[in-house]
């Protein structure tokens, strides 16, 4: 954060023809993480301006500076204006600070990653959680974010999607989650008419083995019926604890928030095949189409969905052109009419995605081609399919 302040310029600044020579003093100092700009706008000399940096330096002040930020004689103030004066001072002052005093933020003690996969009719969220703090951990809420302040009103429950199963008499079921040994998985709420909720791992108790100083945890997950983009991206509250077993056994808990990191962020590949990529027949009729896919990989998820996006042409087509296509599917079998328009070849693109359960996504198309002159009568099987040679 950064605070300012400045004083008021020295008499003489406003209807005088001769104005003496004008500094800019810039004070910063840090007190309690805050910067604390003061800008001293003096008609002093030089030697005063340099006088007082070095007192402020023989004082020893720590993280403090003082820079003589503007010498501004009357004839340049009157030229750019007390208001572009003051602007320009503060402006120049706020960029040293940046430059000279920001640091980076350190990086948090705990890092909390996910990943999803496709189950079933199910999309499971995978929890690891690495401690570099030298605390151990006792809990982990999942879409709980806390601000890192001391005001509880601003703290926020980030997930909309209940745990598949869920009820509010037997809580999660183990069906649905999954947690390390030693520990309970459970919702919190903000109250009972809450629609957004977090997940929390706890320890049972403080025989329990918690996750220590340079330690891992990566048996969490729960599963849903339905995705929630917020399992993936939102935040997790971490407990720690003095002790080496449940939270208070030696002093009180500490909380932090930190922000989820996806694991998964490259999309899966597609390769799509169509059989047959060539057709034809003399009256035009409808050829059914096959869909495989001969490559279907990700680095996390082996089960992404698949979804017919489109299917165009190189040339106008009729609304009946194409048959029993379920666009946003996944619709493996299609009829296509082995027509043309003109001259020319009759080319279809049909086009599918891939996406994981992280929501990576990749698309892959292929083509069936309508030749524009009838292929050799032995090429052509009676379905209407063309043997390519």
């Amino acid at each position: 954060m950064v605070k300012i302040s400045r004083t008021n310029k020295p008499k003489g600044f406003a209807g005088q023809d001769k104005l003496p020579v004008c500094y800019g003093l810039l004070t910063m100092d840090m007190n309690e993480g805050t910067l604390h700009a003061r800008l001293v706008w003096t008609a002093a000399t030089d030697a005063h301006i340099i006088h007082e940096c070095q007192q402020r330096k023989k004082a020893n002040m720590k993280q403090s500076m003082a820079i003589p930020v503007l010498r501004l004689t009357c004839l340049t103030w009157k030229l750019i204006g007390k208001t572009f004066g003051l602007t320009f001072g503060l402006a120049f002052g706020l960029t040293l600070a940046a430059a000279g005093m920001a640091a980076e933020p350190p990086a948090p003690p705990v890092k909390v990653g996910v990943y999803a996969k496709h189950a079933g009719n199910k999309i499971v969220y995978y929890y690891r959680v690495v401690n570099k703090s030298p605390q151990d951990i006792t809990a982990v809420a999942i879409g709980y974010d806390t601000g890192n302040d001391e005001y509880p009103g601003n703290d926020a429950w980030e997930l909309t999607e209940l745990p598949s199963g869920w009820n509010i008499k037997f809580g999660i079921p183990s069906t649905s989650s999954n947690s390390p040994t030693g520990w309970r998985v459970g919702i919190t709420t903000p109250g009972e008419e809450s629609k957004t909720h977090a997940i929390n791992w706890e320890i049972i108790n403080d025989k329990s083995p918690v996750l220590a100083a340079g330690q891992s945890l990566a048996r969490m997950s729960i599963a849903l019926d339905k995705a929630d983009i917020n399992y993936l991206i939102g935040h997790a509250l971490v407990t720690f604890s003095d002790g080496s077993a449940a939270a208070g056994t030696k002093g009180s808990p500490v909380y932090l928030t930190v922000p989820i990191e996806p694991l998964d962020t490259s999309p899966p590949t597609l390769t799509v095949t169509l059989t047959p990529n060539t057709i034809w027949s003399e009256d035009n009729k409808y050829i059914p189409v096959n869909v495989t896919f001969a490559t279907k990989e990700d680095d996390y998820d082996n089960l992404p969905e698949i979804k017919l996006e489109s299917i165009t042409a190189n040339e106008p087509l009729e609304p009946d052109d194409i048959l029993d296509a379920s666009y946003g599917l996944d619709d493996r079998y299609l009829r296509l009419r082995s027509g043309h328009n003109d001259s020319a070849d009759r080319i279809y693109t049909v086009t599918y995605s891939a996406t994981d359960a992280s929501g990576n996504q990749s698309f892959a198309s292929a083509t069936v081609t309508v030749p524009a002159t009838a292929p050799a009568p032995q090429d052509q099987d009676e379905t209407g399919k063309i043997e390519v040679k």
